[in-house]
């Protein structure tokens, strides 16, 4: 009966065990193939002289980051970046990413060191939404 017993406990070890290797595997194929669509996406600079004042919106995102913003276009700027919606990590919102924005006039600016994917994600969403572009 114990040595039955220790068989069955072995087997579902081993079930948990081989589960949570398939999910391991799983989620770092899926990461890997996110990092990889996030850093292939090319931000350029945005002519803004051919943008009509108004409001704009943008998303971008992959598995663990994403984000939705409106973009306010006002006399041939940026005037402001809100984002509606967004998706990561505590502490990875790259916010700063928005304030380069601004300051750049541009949504091609240097990420925030340690939330690279949320800079990207913020600066391809804000490209999105200013050239109207499926990218």
């Amino acid at each position: 009966m114990i040595g039955r017993m220790k068989k069955k406990l072995l087997t579902i070890l081993v079930s948990i065990i081989g589960i949570m290797v398939i999910g391991a595997a799983v989620f770092k194929v899926r990461y890997d193939t996110m990092v990889r669509r996030i850093s292939d996406e090319i931000v350029y600079d945005v002519n803004l002289h051919e943008i009509d004042d108004g409001v704009y919106s943008g998303c971008f995102g992959d598995f663990l980051v994403s984000v939705s913003l409106d973009v306010t276009v006002s006399d041939n700027r940026i005037a402001t970046v809100e984002i509606t919606a967004q998706h990561c990590g505590p502490g990875y919102e790259s916010l700063e990413t928005v304030d380069r924005i601004l300051e750049a006039q541009s949504p091609c600016v240097d990420a925030v060191s340690g939330a690279t994917n949320s800079s990207r994600c913020i600066m391809i969403a804000v490209y999105k939404a200013l050239t109207d572009k499926d990218i």
